[in-house]
């Protein structure tokens, strides 16, 4: 007969946590692997020794790893899904009868500890990468996406740089002198006079008003956010106009693992944060023996002091020169001894000074006098429009780009270049869609390195459990579960799946 079920409450419930939750899921391999009680002595210094006790650290961090294991952002939604969650439950260590912390607690805890300590758990993770075998540290490849920022451009309004001029000056001089203050200038009186007759009635003049469509012009260097100043204005392709930090990482080429993490601003070029992503990830890896020897990235890290100092620590980068170097100049030769160039007809383009190009790479400008250029045959060939003289633009430091060019001409150069794609953009797909690194909804920049910080964590730990040995048992768990349908064909689940009824296409993971 047919079976139907009603919903019935009892006074009394025998229950066992422990029984609920599978013996083989992640979690508890989690919680088996990863031992976060180092915490405790590391947060010490944040409390108090009176007043309510706080939220177990060891329990905050295992819930940030939740929320960006499932690919939660926000702290609501993460806080009603572990409180759902046997499983979460039990890997907390709260019972069904026990309430979960609030929101607000998690937010409040985000901001009292500091990025050392994120730096640590990301750390603690990437160790069990490493004992594992999936890190080799010899090659990494570097990269970074925008975040988009918890601001709007809104939100911007103009610095004020004095407000009142009179009252600054009234201040410096009673900080830096025992003169006593000048009294202010008494108001000066108006001599009474007549009342004047009214004024004649003039003609209504219609004034234009502001157009509201006109776009106003906002810049990063007279406007701040107001609800998160640390938020910049910054675009790149496929990417709206809007608010964001910058986010780094290095991903070493074995098995994908991430191996430093950081945020920056959004506006700030990307070679000025390459230094700190190597020192973390040197610092990541020297109690393992794990040297780092290449590294490669894209042209946006390219510039002659990344160069200098890849070269001064004994790594081998591979990076795109920029698209303003040139290895020669057709005609032109250079002279080491005199600094300077020498045409085609003798004359010679002195050193003139330096020069920065579109703000970011720093040129040496050489140039010929107006006169020398006068009276030459080939004026008309090698100037152009109104020029008067001939001028030449050298790189700063080109002999660094020179053997970056000569190296990229080798088969390795060409297929290392040709490599960093496959290895950190794939990763970076999976952290911005998959592990909730899209946006940060903290603010400030070093809430946004704390995000990118723990996404990476996540990303490594799901990296871990997908090692052959490591994985759980079918249907234990659906983390890290991609899309696929396990009936298409294994050559098209490789990279990509298109679907022609919607017309995108959906990436795979890259764990």
């Amino acid at each position: 007969m047919q079976g139907k079920k009603q919903r019935t409450s009892k006074f009394f419930y025998q229950f066992s946590l422990e029984k609920a939750v599978p013996a083989d899921h992640i979690y508890r391999r989690i919680d088996q692997a990863l031992d976060l009680r180092f915490l405790y002595k590391r947060t010490r210094s944040y409390y108090g020794k009176d007043g309510q006790q706080s939220i177990d650290p060891v329990v905050f961090f295992k819930m940030c790893l939740i929320g960006y294991l499932n690919n939660i952002s926000g702290d609501r939604p993460l806080c009603r899904y572990c409180s759902d969650s046997l499983a979460c439950r039990w890997f907390l260590g709260y019972d069904i009868d026990e309430p979960l912390p609030v929101h607000s607690t998690l937010s409040r805890s985000r901001a009292l500890f500091g990025e050392s300590l994120y730096v640590e758990v990301f750390a603690k993770i990437l160790a069990l990468c490493v004992d594992a075998g999936m890190v080799s540290g010899k090659r990494q490849a570097a990269d970074s996406a925008l975040i988009k920022a918890n601001a709007s451009v809104d939100s911007m309004s103009r610095d004020v740089i004095m407000a009142d001029a009179s009252a600054y000056c009234r201040q410096v001089l009673r900080e830096n002198t025992d003169r006593p203050e000048p009294p202010e200038p008494a108001p000066v009186k108006k001599e009474e006079e007549p009342p004047a007759s009214p004024p004649a009635r003039l003609a209504s003049v219609d004034v234009p008003e502001p157009d509201p469509s006109r776009k106003r012009t906002r810049s990063n260097r007279t406007h701040t956010s107001g609800s998160d100043p640390d938020a910049r204005l910054a675009r790149k392709p496929n990417k709206p106009f809007d608010m964001y930090y910058q986010g780094h990482i290095s991903v070493d080429d074995a098995r994908g693992v991430i191996v430093a993490a950081l945020a920056d601003y959004g506006d700030k070029c990307e070679h000025e944060s390459l230094d700190r992503l190597l020192n973390q990830s040197l610092a990541n890896l020297s109690g393992d023996k794990l040297g780092l020897k290449e590294l490669l990235a894209d042209s946006k890290y390219n510039t002659h002091p990344t160069l200098e100092m890849c070269e001064a620590a004994g790594i081998t980068p591979y990076m795109n020169n920029p698209s303003g170097y040139k290895p020669d100049r057709d005609g032109f030769l250079y002279d080491e001894a005199s600094d300077s160039y020498r045409c085609p007809q003798g004359i010679e383009l002195s050193f003139k000074g330096e020069r920065k190009n579109h703000g970011k790479y720093l040129n040496r400008v050489y140039s010929s006098r107006v006169a020398d250029c006068a009276h030459c045959p080939l004026r008309g060939s090698c100037l152009s429009g109104k020029q008067t003289y001939k001028t030449i633009y050298h790189s700063s430091g080109k002999e660094f780009y020179d053997r970056m060019d000569a190296r990229l001409q080798t088969d390795k150069g060409r297929a290392m270049i040709a490599k960093r794609k496959g290895i950190v953009e794939p990763v970076f797909g999976t952290l911005i869609h998959h592990n909730a690194m899209k946006k940060s909804f903290a603010r400030g920049k070093a809430a946004a390195s704390k995000h990118v910080l723990m996404a990476s964590a996540a990303f490594n730990l799901k990296k871990w459990l997908k090692m052959p040995g490591k994985s759980p048992q079918r249907g234990a768990c659906s983390i890290g579960k991609t899309v696929f349908d396990p009936l298409w064909p294994n050559w098209l689940q490789k990279n990509t799946i298109l679907s022609f009824l919607t017309g995108h296409v959906k990436m795979r993971p890259a764990y």
